[in-house]
């Protein structure tokens, strides 16, 4: 073995670090180091995370992703050189030369070692439930445009159905696991980021049409470069020990923490170029006016045909840059360690003026200063300021942009304003006589809502090592965060329906504080040569509080002086609060037979302040798994084989206040009045509880180079709270009740392989496939229809007894009982049925096809998903057709479309009619549309991402220890996209306007879209340089 021994005076990077982590006494003076290089001695690939430790002082190293590793050390020290699977070994360092170590691996199955609940760290061999781990990289390298690190994820967990809001940059995001279980209630996973959950609440999303600018979630404060890796725990039963928080499932977010070794500095740099992938397609033969005939003062372009200009609704929106911009340095000794990052994000939206400005800090310090005393600190501030957010919805600034004259040109849609010559205060220009619509860039220009937050989260644990088998963990954290949202809206604006004289102006405050308490023993013992017992008892206080206001100042005394000074009648809105807490004790163990077959068990009981006395329910689960390849024999190229099945009760936890009736109280004459709720309170309460079976088969084969994971499921979600009409007389107008039974079940697979593994060619594969189905078993003997939210245009959200959660309804065209043609009346035009199913918003199925190959420093990374089945509504389409711009608009203009349908007698249709006809009667002015005509299917197949990086080689670089170059891209293309259900006679199906998986927001309402934002595809440039 030949080593080689620099001799040379370096700077001592350990002061500088000292004044960021706030400790002393890491620096230190030794100046020789050596160089070395790991190697897996079966194929020769670079091993990373390999620890290299000096027995003779206390000094340690770990590999990177090339196997490279910096060490001081002395001719003759000895090294210990270990890395879980491999055989450690030691070596003494020679005189001269760098380190060339291989080392070979165990001949027994070792598994990785994942997190899962409360941030206890366990054997994947050893779970009796299904988890999907992910890299760090996975939510960090091909950013979404949205900044929420949740979006990401789309395409890469099998079962999870990722939907993102379309409100542009810091949008919310919504995680279903295995399909939605709750009609009334949350059924997003739980966030959970270094053991503790993490509020991802958002307070406003849409639940109907009407115009709404969303707010953004808890998951949009994460930054992706502090993430180590996500583990997904898909079903109740790997999250049974968080209680009702995670009834849906759990994401675990690990955070990067300090490492013993030399200290780094890492830089990771991005930019970025967002640029409209998918826009509607628009007729370009057409201009302004009615029946074909030109007119002045018309907004619709069904005049006759002229110049028009084919991308004036493409150069509205702008291309926009993201520039993110991170770093980080971490290190320490055996008995301190440190761990500090800042980073700045400017996110870009492609509507003018809209942006995310987002800054973050984040500190960790790990230590044992004192034997067996682990301790382990955390402060993280978020500042996240969302300037100009768009205004989605039926009065969205996307249909304002829609909706222009196809013969307008920039000059006239920019000419949004005059001036008053008297007040010198700009006027509302608009190019037609609507009193509903704005100029966009008026909307831009003269209306804003902008979002501040500023958030910070603290976590503190410390741990002592009681026994050898025993230890004990106390951990507390503290979350908080204070929004503030203010609203402008110049005098004249006609969009929002209310904006008084002199203009609108509000701000809305908003407080959030959590403080979690856990005290938690873990133990493990072995009872015989055959069996082993692990286990945690523990015990939680959970205390959340919540509080909001509004100060409106709608009519203002100086025109468009924005301040709640100018109030000509000022208002005080949206005052809204709750307190609420959560006790838990908790406990599970793990019995281990002959470390081959496991059994586990857990129970848990909460007291939650939402229910009644004694306000306590019990959750309890228990699973069972083998390895079965260690006990049978088997041929030799099967390398792991795992049974595993499980059983889990949990709940749903209910909204604050429902148990007794609410008053609130309004302004009005003298001292203002008092009025109570007009919804009847429940004072039986009970939470939604969820019984879920899972059973699955892992295999892997060819020494690890293939294998899969197959899981099934089943689950029943009852006590739904749910309304019930009252009749007049009782004084209310409906009431809560607990009743129903929503039923889930379905299937995920996920292949994995390494075809080709080598030390110059790497490809590794992974494909996953998930379906769900579910079925509403019951719901009340006094309702069988329960509906999402109350929005009824285009379509109704609804949940049907023996049907699908997530049904749409709405208008339908009528067809003939006896031909099963469809019905037209006495002027050619359809008929429609009300109430008629149209379709349902859940995909059928889910699949992610993602590929990395690397040649010597190259790596191409791939990810292309799809969806299968769904339907949407898209009210975007119904204004494309009401105002005569969309491309399905331009044949029979001039008449002669006859519909192959019959009239109310049954005889064979012979009226002729003319698009605009037709595209006026099913769209109803836009905003009343029928919906069939509109539904689509949300089918699709796309390249998600596209990444290709390069490492460079810098082993004789001192300054630099690592360098990497990465082009990325984001929603590329699509390879298929589902057209429109309805096969109009004469016109074929249509092409989806709008991003088939787009959505106003993401609370329970989905399915049904208006106004939203053409999608972007985004190209990128990254840099990581470790130095």
């Amino acid at each position: 073995m030949i080593v080689h021994i620099h001799s040379n005076r370096t700077f001592s990077v350990g002061t500088m670090l000292s004044c960021l982590f706030l400790w002393t006494g890491l620096a230190s003076a030794q100046t020789t180091t050596i160089q070395g290089r790991v190697t897996n001695a079966t194929d020769h690939t670079a091993l990373e995370g390999v620890t290299i430790t000096n027995l003779s002082m206390p000094v340690a190293a770990r590999t990177d992703k090339q196997g490279n590793f910096n060490i001081r050390a002395n001719a003759g020290d000895r090294l210990k050189v270990s890395l879980l699977g491999f055989k450690t070994l030691e070596i003494a360092v020679p005189s001269t030369g760098n380190l060339q170590i291989a080392l070979n691996e165990e001949s027994q199955q070792i598994d990785e070692v994942v997190v899962t609940a409360l941030g206890i760290k366990r054997q994947t061999r050893g779970l009796t439930y299904a988890t999907q781990q992910l890299d760090g990289s996975a939510v960090n390298d091909a950013r979404d445009n949205s900044g929420n690190v949740l979006s990401s994820l789309t395409g890469k967990v099998a079962g999870a159905v990722v939907t993102t809001a379309a409100t542009g940059p810091g949008a919310s995001a919504k995680v279903v696991l295995r399909g939605n279980k709750s009609i009334s209630g949350n059924n997003n996973a739980l966030i959970v980021v270094d053991g503790v959950p993490y509020d991802n609440s958002s307070a406003q999303q849409a639940t109907g049409t009407t115009y709404n600018y969303g707010t953004s979630d808890g998951a949009a404060n994460i930054n992706p470069d502090d993430i180590e890796s996500i583990n997904v725990l898909k079903g109740p039963s790997a999250a049974a020990l968080y209680g009702s928080r995670a009834a849906n499932g759990a994401i675990l977010i690990t955070t990067k923490q300090g490492k013993a070794g030399r200290y780094n500095i890492d830089y990771n740099g991005s930019a970025s170029l967002d640029q409209v992938n998918l826009l509607s397609k628009f007729q370009n033969t057409y201009g302004r006016g009615n029946g074909g005939v030109s007119g002045t003062n018309v907004g619709e372009s069904w005049g006759p045909q002229g110049q028009t200009y084919k991308n004036n609704v493409r150069d509205f929106f702008e291309n926009a840059s993201s520039f993110n911009n991170s770093i980080s340095t971490y290190g320490g000794t055996e008995k301190v360690q440190g761990y500090v990052s800042y980073t700045n994000n400017k996110i870009g939206g492609i509507i003018p003026g809209n942006d995310l400005k987002r800054n973050s800090l984040n500190l960790r310090v790990n230590t044992e200063l004192i034997p067996k005393l682990k301790t382990d600190v955390k402060l993280n501030y978020v500042n996240q300021q969302i300037d100009n957010r768009p205004r989605l919805g039926d009065m969205g600034i996307p249909v304002e942009v829609y909706v222009m004259p196809r013969d307008m040109d920039k000059a006239e849609l920019k000419d949004f304003e005059d001036i008053d010559p008297v007040t010198g205060e700009p006027q509302r220009k608009y190019w037609s006589g609507s009193a509903v619509y704005d100029n966009p860039y008026w909307s831009t220009n003269r209306t804003s809502v902008n979002e501040v937050r500023d958030r910070i989260t603290a976590l503190g644990s410390a741990t002592y090592q009681l026994t050898d088998w025993l230890n004990v963990m106390g951990r507390f954290s503290y979350d908080k965060y204070i929004d503030k949202t203010t609203g402008s809206f110049y005098a004249g604006t006609v969009s929002l329906g209310d904006v008084r004289p002199g203009g609108k102006y509000y701000e809305t405050h908003a407080r959030y504080q959590e403080r979690n308490f856990d005290l938690l023993f873990n133990g493990n013992n072995t009872l015989n040569e055959a069996v082993k017992i692990s286990y945690n008892v523990g015990a939680s206080s959970l205390n959340r509080e919540y509080s909001s206001f509004q100060n409106m100042a709608n009519g203002l005394s100086v025109p468009n002086e924005f301040s709640l000074t100018m109030a000509t009648t000022p208002e005080f809105l949206l005052i809204n609060g709750y307190q609420r807490r959560l006790n838990s004790v908790y406990g599970s163990a793990q019995l281990a037979f002959f470390n081959h077959t496991f059994l586990d068990m857990t129970a848990r009981n909460d007291w939650t302040s939402t229910l009644k006395s004694p306000h306590s329910y019990f959750y309890p689960s228990i699973g069972v798994s083998t390895i079965f390849n260690e006990w049978l024999k088997l041929p030799a190229w099967i390398s792991y084989g795992k049974l595993r099945a499980s059983y889990t009760q949990v709940g749903n936890d209910a909204n604050p206040y429902l148990l007794q009736q609410l008053y609130s109280f309004g302004l009005g004459a003298g001292k203002g009045f008092i009025s109570r709720s007009p919804i009847k309170a429940i004072p039986e309460l009970k939470p939604e509880l969820t019984k879920s079976y899972e059973a699955g088969l892992d295999m892997k084969f060819f020494a690890n180079r293939l294998g899969f994971d197959l899981t099934m499921y089943k689950s029943n979600t009852v006590n739904q709270l749910l309304f019930l009409g009252l009749p007049m007389a009782s004084g209310f107008s409906r009431q809560y009740i607990n009743a129903g039974n929503i039923a889930n079940k379905g299937i995920e697979i996920q292949l994995t392989a390494s075809p080709i593994k080598n030390e110059k060619l790497e490809w590794q594969t992974t494909f996953n496939f998930s379906a769900n189905t579910n079925k509403v078993i019951e719901l009340h003997e006094r309702t069988k229809r329960a509906t999402i939210t109350e929005s009824t245009k285009y379509a109704s959200v609804v949940v049907n007894e023996g049907e699908k959660y997530g049904d749409l309804y709405g208008y339908k065209w009528k067809r003939d009982a006896a031909t099963g043609k469809y019905v037209v009346d006495d002027s050619g035009l359809p008929v429609v049925e009300a109430n008629q199913k149209l379709g349902n918003f859940n995909p059928k199925a889910l699949l992610g096809w993602s590929n990395s190959v690397r040649y010597k420093n190259f790596t191409v990374n791939a990810l292309i998903d799809t969806r299968i089945g769904g339907e949407i509504v898209s009210g975007t389409s119904a204004y494309l057709a009401a105002f005569g711009v969309a491309d399905y608009t331009t044949d029979y203009r001039e008449g002669g479309l006859v519909l192959d349908a019959v009239d109310a007698s049954g005889a064979a249709n012979t009226k002729a009619i003319t698009a605009q006809q037709l595209w006026t009667r099913v769209s109803q002015n836009g905003r009343d549309a029928w919906g069939e005509f509109f539904t689509y299917d949300m089918t699709n197949v796309r390249l998600r991402e596209l990444s290709v990086s390069y490492k460079f080689n810098l082993k004789n670089t001192a300054a630099i220890k690592g360098a990497q170059l990465m082009l990325t891209g984001r929603n590329l293309f699509f390879f298929y996209r589902g057209k429109s259900k309805l096969d109009i006679p004469g016109i074929d199906k249509t092409d989806n306007p709008i991003d088939p998986e787009a959505a106003l927001g993401a609370g329970n309402f989905q399915g049904i879209e208006v106004g939203l934002p053409p999608t972007v595809r985004s190209f990128g440039l990254n840099v990581k340089l470790t130095f």
